[in-house]
């Protein structure tokens, strides 16, 4: 899993590892994700190319899902499971590091808070 090329500039300038803000956003994507029985083509969309930050994972789905992609859109089993599954997975990954790059950009812009100094 890779960020998009379009996300590359904001990943880069947030201040944190882009590599540590697409594992997060992969987390938050599956977190209650349930595979579709459809298939949902990958996106065209450019990806990044920059290797280092690509997260990979091993990602439980429900056997009965994958065995219906499998029958519906497989069925001589040449395509690897990821091809059935990313189309339906990558954009809400993708979303999730936008909302995660919001949030860094909300905090940096919000007004810090000034401890009180300890009276004496």
């Amino acid at each position: 899993m890779n960020a998009l090329e379009r996300q590359e500039d904001a990943l880069i300038d947030c201040g944190v590892d882009p590599a540590h803000v697409i594992r997060a956003a992969l987390r938050r994507a599956v977190k209650n994700w349930e595979l579709e029985p459809d298939f949902v083509a990958p996106s065209e969309e450019k990806r990044t190319r920059i290797t280092e930050w690509r997260a990979r994972t091993s990602l439980a789905v429900d056997a009965s899902a994958v065995s219906a992609l499998l029958r519906a859109y497989d069925p001589l089993d040449v395509l690897s499971k990821w091809t059935l599954i990313r189309g339906q997975l990558e954009p809400r990954v993708w979303a999730e590091i936008d909302a995660i790059l919001d949030e860094i950009a909300d905090r940096a812009a919000a007004p810090q808070e000034v401890p009180d100094e300890p009276r004496t």
